[in-house]
């Protein structure tokens, strides 16, 4: 298929709206302004005519895109250029060139900008360990913190150190570790003898 690219950089002229197609996926409309200069022979810089251009971005890149940008950010937008023909409401026909955004992103001439990257599904809104709790549970279990009740043996303390004297028939079983209601050790499963039994059926 034959399509024309262009690559412009501009001024975010409109806030960016975000909204739902009908199948579910996001997408988000904007437009930009962009003044084309020229140096004149006395050395002067002077502005050409402004061009204005709808932008539409679709999935994470609309996700993103609403979330980060502001009227009267500068951009650099990248896609697939078209005009598009339509009616006014005074039934006068018109036309509007677009761009189906393929790349979204600040103009660092003007300003400064800051990156925080995130996945698809968590753009979209999909991905469950987004959450800030999982989030912080995860940075926990990173950092070595255990970050939820103590699971070791009842002959193992808290810096791992076995206690070769432990009898485990000593004690009820309730000195073992347990997950819900059942058992998982009473022993020390690296030393004690074990046998294995084939899996249990309904």
């Amino acid at each position: 298929m034959n399509e024309t690219r262009i690559t412009l950089n501009g001024n975010v002229v409109s806030e960016p709206v975000a909204r739902q197609a009908r199948n579910g996926s996001p997408y988000t409309t904007f437009r930009v302004a962009t003044t084309p200069y020229r140096r004149t022979a006395d050395g002067r810089f002077v502005d050409g005519d402004t061009s204005f251009f709808d932008v539409i971005a679709f999935n994470a890149l609309a996700a993103n895109a609403a979330t980060a940008l502001r009227k009267g950010q500068p951009v650099i937008v990248e896609g697939s250029f078209s005009i598009k023909s339509y009616l006014s409401n005074d039934g006068t026909p018109r036309s509007s060139p677009q761009i189906d955004a393929s790349h979204i992103g600040h103009d660092l001439s003007w300003g400064r900008a800051t990156f925080e990257r995130v996945s698809r599904a968590a753009a979209l809104g999909h991905d469950r360990t987004a959450d800030p709790d999982v989030q912080a549970s995860i940075r926990a279990m990173a950092e070595g913190e255990s970050g939820g009740s103590d699971l070791r043996p009842a002959h193992v303390d808290a810096d791992g150190v076995v206690d070769d004297g432990y009898d485990p028939e000593s004690e009820d079983v309730t000195g073992a570790y347990a997950v819900g209601d059942d058992v998982v050790a009473t022993g020390d499963p690296e030393t004690d003898d074990y046998e294995v039994v084939e899996r249990l059926t309904a």
